[in-house]
């Protein structure tokens, strides 16, 4: 049974996201959606609404291994080059992270929310495709309609 929680629904939210991403760091070699149920006290519905949300933040991952999936914390080192900049309300990360599929560039859109800067979105770059992906962009931002596009919302 979910242990009951005080103040808003928003609070309790949070706190029931960081309590099951907590939980996963805490267990590196993997859980089930019914192994972190039992384990947290926290329902099954809110478990499986949970990792989706850490799975699209890039936060965990999973395996699948038969028919049961299995969620990983991604295991995250900061590289030296680490970086991130703000713009207007926003801020992008740039990081380098290493699991079980290799190392991987991450980078990541945060917005502060009250205290805390939370994942809207981001995308993984596998290291080795770093510099495809980069001469990519860099050829679509000099592309005339892009430019165009840039030139015409800076009016």
């Amino acid at each position: 049974m979910e242990k009951e929680v005080s103040g808003s629904p928003f609070t309790r939210e949070s706190e029931t996201h960081e309590k099951i991403h907590s939980h996963l760091k805490a267990h590196p070699r993997g859980l089930t959606t019914q192994d972190i149920e039992a384990q947290t006290g926290i329902s099954r519905k809110a478990v499986e609404k949970h990792l989706q949300m850490l799975l699209f933040a890039n936060e965990i991952y999973m395996k699948q291994v038969g028919s049961a999936r299995i969620y990983y914390p991604n295991h995250r080192f900061h590289h030296l080059d680490f970086n991130y900049f703000d713009y207007g309300k926003k801020r992008f990360y740039f990081d380098l992270i290493e699991n079980d599929f290799g190392k991987s560039l991450l980078l990541q859109q945060k917005m502060k929310e009250n205290d805390k800067w939370i994942t809207k979105g981001s995308i993984f770059i596998p290291l080795e495709a770093s510099n495809d992906f980069i001469k990519n962009l860099n050829g679509i931002l000099k592309s005339k309609k892009l430019q165009k596009e840039i030139k015409d919302n800076g009016k």
